[in-house]
């Protein structure tokens, strides 16, 4: 492999002489990023491991996707804004592994910077707050997805439960948490204080229940989640396998589906499940039709302890049409695969 030389990996593309050239994502790092801007097989295509167009149009030829993670009328839209050709699979067209092998990873590299907010690790603060009998909102995604949108829905869970506490995942970088958190101290200000310039002791109060915890490790994640009452899934920008794991976990996810497929992903894997054949009542659980209807089904869930676990059952229950399963044969060591 070569890494992140980009040098590199720019020589050996040249020397494959590549047919055909498939770019799992383009946006997440720039050596990938940039080896795009160039043409190194005849066909070159983009899959959705960063679900948003290259906007390379002389160098991408296609991008993959799936019919049910894409607008149902995207075609018809004035401001389509894939730069690719679009190719769409049948169904969701995405699935995680059920067994996932973990790097091997150190807890002081996945937590960056963030390993000095607090003398406990991030077990010990969602225990401690289990023990006080929090309703925690827990929404562990990587700290560039939640927009400065979704930090009014995040207030709003505030204002409203009083019991809530908002569990956010802290960047590796101590400069990116305290930016976003400044973010969220101006909306506080402006909603407790009526002046975004002033802290007054409501603001303060309210503010005590956001929480930053480092990263963890990849193969501690489901398990933190099974210390949250619910999970918020971000939007407009969401994602997949934060929402494949939350379903894994069998903690309850809240999503609101958007016009775009990287706002889209989570609601699709809710239809997949079809929970209305395990327990008409749960049905609508989780897919929000608008802002105020994601912040109450957050709410309920959060509050309401046996819908709660009605959601719960379902989940675990349907969870399965979401996951890939390689079975090995006794009599061979070839894996089937099956979904």
């Amino acid at each position: 492999t070569t890494g992140f030389d980009g040098k590199a990996a720019e020589k050996l593309l040249q020397s494959l002489e590549l047919d055909c050239l498939v770019y799992c994502e383009s946006m997440n790092e720039a050596t990938l990023h940039f080896l795009g801007h160039q043409r190194y097989a005849s066909t070159q295509i983009l899959v959705m491991g960063s679900p948003v167009t290259s906007g390379l149009v002389s160098t991408m030829d296609y991008f993959v996707s799936g019919d049910l993670l894409e607008h149902p009328f995207r075609t018809q839209l004035k401001d389509d804004h894939y730069s690719e050709q679009v190719v769409l699979f049948d169904g969701q067209a995405i699935s995680f592994p059920e067994k996932q092998q973990h790097p091997v990873q150190s807890s002081a590299l996945a937590a960056g910077d963030a390993r000095l907010l607090s003398n406990y690790t991030a077990f010990e603060i969602m225990t401690q707050l289990q023990q006080q009998n929090a309703h925690i909102y827990l929404c562990f995604q990587s700290i560039y997805k939640p927009q400065p949108s979704f930090d009014h829905v995040l207030v709003d869970i505030l204002v409203a439960d009083p019991l809530s506490h908002i569990i956010l995942q802290a960047s590796r970088y101590r400069k990116q948490t305290a930016t976003f958190d400044a973010r969220l101290k101006s909306v506080l200000k402006e909603r407790f204080c009526g002046d975004d310039t002033v802290e007054c002791p409501s603001m303060q109060r309210a503010h005590a229940r956001i929480l930053f915890l480092p990263r963890v490790k990849s193969d501690q994640v489901i398990p933190l989640m099974q210390r949250s009452s619910v999970i918020l899934h971000p939007f407009p920008f969401g994602g997949s396998k934060t929402a494949t794991d939350a379903i894994k976990s069998g903690v309850p996810l809240v999503t609101y589906p958007q016009r775009y497929l990287r706002g889209r992903m989570a609601a699709v894997f809710f239809r997949f499940m079809d929970l209305h054949e395990v327990d008409p009542d749960v049905s609508s659980c989780c897919v929000a039709s608008s802002v105020s209807d994601y912040v109450s089904k957050a709410l309920r869930l959060a509050s309401d302890h046996w819908y709660r676990s009605r959601v719960s059952h379902g989940c675990c229950s349907r969870r399965f049409r979401l996951l890939i399963v390689v079975l090995m044969h006794a009599d061979s060591s070839i894996p089937t695969v099956r979904r």
